[in-house]
């Protein structure tokens, strides 16, 4: 199965939520490698200080065909 790291940016003014961007960022061939990217984009953020906003997220999604 296709695993999907992806970030999506939501629009947290309006009433219910609503997705306002969503990307891509890379493609893996299983949800290990997908996670360990994960981890490793929060951890680098936590490293360099950089506050996360709350309209950010990011996760692994499998690509069911």
């Amino acid at each position: 199965m296709i695993w999907l790291l992806m970030v999506i940016h939501l629009n947290l003014t309006s009433v219910p939520i609503q997705v306002q961007h969503g990307e891509i960022l890379e493609v893996f061939q299983n949800e290990r490698e997908c996670n360990i990217k994960h981890a490793e984009f929060f951890n680098e953020a936590k490293r360099k200080n950089q506050p996360i906003p709350p309209y950010f997220n990011l996760g692994c999604v499998p690509l069911k065909r």
